[in-house]
């Protein structure tokens, strides 16, 4: 069964952080995670050397192993579309290995400064 999350907003220190384990339903084949940019002290009001890499993984076996299904970055700065349409949030997907017993965590890592977050995880 579809499942989709809020994320508060909160404010994102420098360094790494681990968001999860999570356990993943035999069925869900796909995660997406969606990041507001606009929210007071986000990416759009931030320089362009904050900055923050998420990297979303995967353990088939409980949670011992983790392989890396996809990895992106966000920029700060007020980032726009062809034709000069502002881009007011990043999200990043991925399919699901199948498998039973599975784990599902994400992995973010802030530089420059903190930076204040808050958007959704969909898992289906």
């Amino acid at each position: 069964m579809p499942s989709t999350f809020t994320i508060p907003l909160t404010t994102v220190a420098v360094g790494t952080r681990t968001f999860g384990p999570a356990t993943l339903a035999d069925t869900d084949t796909l995660v997406t995670l969606t990041i507001d940019r606009t929210v007071t002290g986000g990416f759009n009001s931030q320089p362009a050397s904050t900055t923050a890499r998420i990297s979303i993984e995967q353990s088939n076996d409980g949670g011992s192993t983790w392989n890396e299904l996809a990895a992106t970055t966000f920029f700060g700065g007020v980032l726009t579309m062809h034709g000069g349409l502002p881009v007011n949030s990043n999200d990043v997907g991925v399919f699901l290995f199948p498998g039973t017993g599975r784990r599902g965590r994400a992995v973010v890592t802030i530089t420059g400064a903190a930076v204040a977050v808050a958007g959704s995880l969909a898992i289906t």
